[in-house]
């Protein structure tokens, strides 16, 4: 249900975006409320110099207030998505790894150096890191979903939308709840709230949750649950009103992810390299290759969630902040003053291979201190020019390190992955005839070790003025300034041998390289090979030298084997040099900044400034139409992780450019006896997306050059009889890459065949993967009143959206992506505030993928993440 009439508030939310007053009628309370109680429990709004519901208010935004965020068991964001259509919401590799999506765009999740293109606010505190806002909140108000760029008003990273999440404020009447809940999975999970009168202008609220649950994926080495919840929260407030115009709250809260095993990875198409993790493959000239003898995932069923990992991946998160905000009635305006001050740690360490094999693992430690301030004046009441002014601070300390680290059986692997390539033992002959010990190259505790410091200042001014020119024509516009500077300091160490000190070009295959792909044999020409397939029906095999052939490496003979190509499999590479390459993993490593470039200062500067204009006509008492146009914008940002080397490196991006966002559109919102219903059609385009896409060792940023999205929604609801409310929302995208010059390679592109396999393609005119063409939200909410003065409710919710390729580089084939999510509850509530509610998500047990990616340094192989299954449980509460 996205109910826009909703009680919980929105006078703040209003006047932070219109520049004008609301004052709430009565609040909803409650598991269950009446089907008129909710569209007769109207929002004033007076910032048009007529009264207006929040309903009539030309903002493309969807509310959520707390009687569906309990009914429908919202415990955290993730569930939020399955009642607003235009959200998606996404955990990949760990449990602090989010990325909220609006209208088809949004980022940021991978790399702490890659900001959200959602912003997150909880009480109007910007949250700068996804991580910190997917908690449990133990006492929502409301959230609400602004689509589309929000930059004037909100300054940072909301370049695609914005999360605006309330929880309720402390109450100068004694009252709270406590409730358990558990379900399927093992799941307990605990919330309460207490909250009443310290003094007679002083009130407090305290809060706290718990969430455990059992992982719904099973590691078949060990038997263990991997993707499971264990994690509590902590919220206190105080609410002090010193005079009848001037208020302060003050929040702190903590919050912490205890050891988490996330995230499993389910396989969806096996390659033989990922086959020579368990018994073995057979080999293109025949024979048979035995493997490492480790349990392996075939793949058969990726729905049965068996995975198999020879460590578990574990993440625990700390999260601590305060905020204070101050409210003063100035007679003629409104002052509002938001100071907040946080910290987050996580702690990540995970099986980056995804295999049974000890091959590799990945720790990561982030550390992030963020100090907000925002201060806004405001008109109030009623007036021909409505308007605000303000200015935003943003000062934010990254501290990350990020590590892949090899383990006991890296070696085998990696010989095995040669010698199934047609180059077997050719390790071995290197290390001899240069010279080294056996097993120098991928030794366990070798790899790239990476840490980063980075320093980021952004502030902005913005305003807003609303001409009301009339009694049913509005005229709003807006302009911020937008200032954001990043600066980054690396210590970057390479110990992997063979990719720290082998050259290539030095073992003999410099001229048969030069005149098989017409380059200079450089080593960054070679590098930029690695991972590519051959495809042999392009160049005969004869352009290399004879087998057995010998070069003088050092003043040593060296002898690398060679096996013909094999016609019939292209993913296979046909000589020593070619089947070398792809398991020369890394980059040498250059340092922020890099003493060698002075134009590579670790160092971003930017600014921007960005407008609204609106044009908002009521054409009758109940409907209004109105016209937006409004620009966007997200800062550059940097490549913190071993990727992140300079341009033409292997094509792994060190930097991307800002983000710069347009927006058309057009709606109408008619409010109807018994319901309502708004329409938006809109033109969004973004330049310069900033694209991170996994390529299999490695992530490559690019910046897009143009993104667009059109489409329209669709939100209505209607109660036909005084018990039901019928709600129904439909969202239609049209993504397309306008301009996307050199979007990263995939094997099964047409473009990206042949040899040397390019790095990057020209995409342009390519529909984007990941956005679904149709999203539809619809429920019904069945209501009655007891004749004891209990109330029951009963709802039933759908969730439908189109198919899709999951993401670019890998094909439809084996990761598309359609949704079909069928959710119910059913709940009763005494007049004593005694409740319970039987609830149930997933029911239908619906599978797909959340994502997908080439699997790790296994070509031909690709992995995916799976949704969750059904889930079901029942919920006891008692309010007082």
């Amino acid at each position: 249900m996205t109910n826009a009439i909703n009680a919980g508030g929105a006078r703040r939310f209003v006047e932070r975006l219109l520049a004008g007053t609301a004052v709430a009628a009565v609040a909803t309370t409650g598991a269950a409320t009446t089907a008129a109680a909710q569209f007769d429990d109207e929002i004033i709004v007076t910032a048009t110099k007529r009264e207006k519901t929040l309903q009539e208010v030309p903002v493309a935004v969807s509310v959520v207030d707390d009687s569906v965020i309990e009914q429908a068991q919202v415990f955290d964001l993730f569930d939020l998505q399955t009642v607003v259509p235009s959200l998606r919401i996404s955990q990949l590799q760990n449990s602090s790894q989010t990325t909220f999506i609006i209208r088809g765009f949004g980022n940021g999740a991978n790399n702490p150096g890659i900001e959200s293109s959602v912003g997150v606010f909880i009480d109007g505190v910007f949250r700068s890191r996804s991580a910190s806002a997917i908690l449990d909140l133990p006492t929502l108000e409301r959230v609400e979903v602004l689509r589309g760029p929000q930059s004037t008003l909100f300054g940072k990273n909301v370049s695609a939308g914005a999360i605006s999440i309330t929880t309720k404020r402390p109450d100068f009447d004694w009252g709270g709840s406590v409730e358990a809940t558990a379900g399927n999975f093992d799941q307990i999970a605990f919330r309460g709230t207490l909250t009443g009168p310290l003094a007679e202008n002083l009130a407090f609220r305290v809060s706290g949750s718990i969430n455990k649950r059992d992982g719904f994926y099973t590691n078949v080495v060990d038997g263990s649950d991997v993707n499971d919840r264990d994690r509590w929260a902590a919220r206190a407030q105080l609410l002090w009103e010193p005079t009848d115009t001037l208020s302060f709250r003050v929040i702190g809260d903590y919050n912490r992810i205890s050891n988490e095993t996330c995230c499993g990875v389910i396989q969806t198409q096996l390659g033989p390299v990922t086959g020579i993790v368990g018994a073995g493959v057979p080999l293109p000239g025949g024979g048979f290759l035995p493997g490492l003898g480790e349990a392996i995932d075939d793949g058969a069923d990726p729905f049965d969630r068996e995975i198999a990992l020879n460590a578990l991946p574990t993440n625990t998160l700390e999260g601590r902040g305060a905020s204070i905000q101050a409210d003063w009635d100035l007679g003629v305006a409104q002052l509002t003053s938001i100071t907040s001050y946080r910290e987050q740690t996580d702690e990540n360490n995970g099986d980056i291979d995804f295999t049974a094999a000890a091959v590799a693992e990945n720790p990561i430690s982030n550390k992030f201190e963020t100090f907000t301030q925002e201060l806004r004046i405001s008109s109030v009441g009623t007036n021909t020019i409505d308007w605000l002014v303000g200015a935003f601070v943003f000062d934010e300390k990254v501290t990350t390190e990020r590590d892949i680290i090899f383990e006991d059986q890296a070696r085998a692997f990696f010989d095995l992955q040669t010698a199934l390539a047609g180059a077997a033992g050719a390790l071995g002959d290197i290390e001899t005839q240069l010279g080294l010990p056996p097993s120098t190259f991928f030794a366990p505790g070798q790899g790239v070790f990476t840490e980063f410091d980075m320093d980021n200042l952004s502030y902005s001014f913005f305003g807003q003025v609303a001409w009301n020119v009339t009694d049913r024509l509005t005229i709003t516009g807006g302009v911020a300034y937008t200032y954001d500077e990043k600066e980054v300091v690396s210590d970057l160490l390479l110990t992997d041998v063979f990719s720290r000190d082998i050259d290539l070009e030095l073992l003999g295959f410099a001229g048969a390289f030069t005149q098989f792909t017409g380059l200079p044999a450089t080593p960054q020409n070679i590098g930029a090979l690695s991972g590519a397939p051959f495809n042999p029906a392009l160049v005969a095999p004869a352009v290399f030298s004879n087998p057995g052939a010998a070069t003088t490496v050092g003043g040593a003979a060296t002898v690398l084997s060679q096996t013909p190509c094999d016609p019939g499999n292209p993913l296979l590479l046909c000589n020593s040099a070619l089947a070398l390459l792809p398991v020369q993993l890394f980059q040498p490593q250059t340092n922020f900044p890099d003493p060698n470039n002075p134009e590579d200062d670790g160092i971003l500067e930017d600014d921007q400034i960005t407008y609204t204009a609106q044009v908002a006509y009521d054409l009758l008492d109940n409907v209004n139409v109105y016209f937006t146009y409004a620009t966007g914008w997200k800062a550059g940002a940097f490549n913190l992780s071993n990727d992140s080397q300079p341009p033409n490196v292997a094509g792994l991006g060190r930097t991307a450019a800002p983000e710069d966002v347009r927006l058309f559109e057009i709606g109408a919102k008619a409010r109807f006896d018994g319901g309502f219903i708004n329409v938006a059609l809109f033109d969004q385009k973004i330049e310069d997306f900033q694209s991170n896409l996994f390529v299999g060792t490695g992530f490559q940023l690019a910046n897009a050059g143009e993104q667009s999205v059109r489409g329209f929604e669709i939100e209505s609801a209607y109660s036909p009889v005084d018990p039901l409310v019928l709600n129904f929302a439909l969202t239609y995208l049209d993504p397309e890459y306008d301009s996307f010059l050199e979007s990263p390679c995939a094997s099964f592109v047409p473009a990206c065949q042949g040899f040397p396999a390019p790095l990057s393609f020209d995409a342009s005119g390519t529909d984007p993967a990941g956005i679904h063409p149709v999203s539809i939200a619809t429920s019904a909410v069945y209501t009655h009143d007891f004749a004891n003065g209990a109330v029951g409710f009963g709802r039933i919710e759908y969730q439908y959206e189109s198919d899709t390729q999951v993401i670019d580089n890998v094909p439809a084939a084996v990761a598309s992506r359609e949704q079909n999510l069928l959710a119910a509850s059913v709940g009763y509530e005494t007049e004593g505030g005694f409740g319970v509610t039987i609830w149930g998500r997933n029911l239908t047990d619906d599978d797909f993928q959340v994502s997908a990616f080439p699997s790790v340094a296994q070509p031909g192989s690709f992995s995916g993440y799976a949704n969750q299954p059904r889930t079901y449980g029942l919920t006891i509460r008692k309010r007082f």
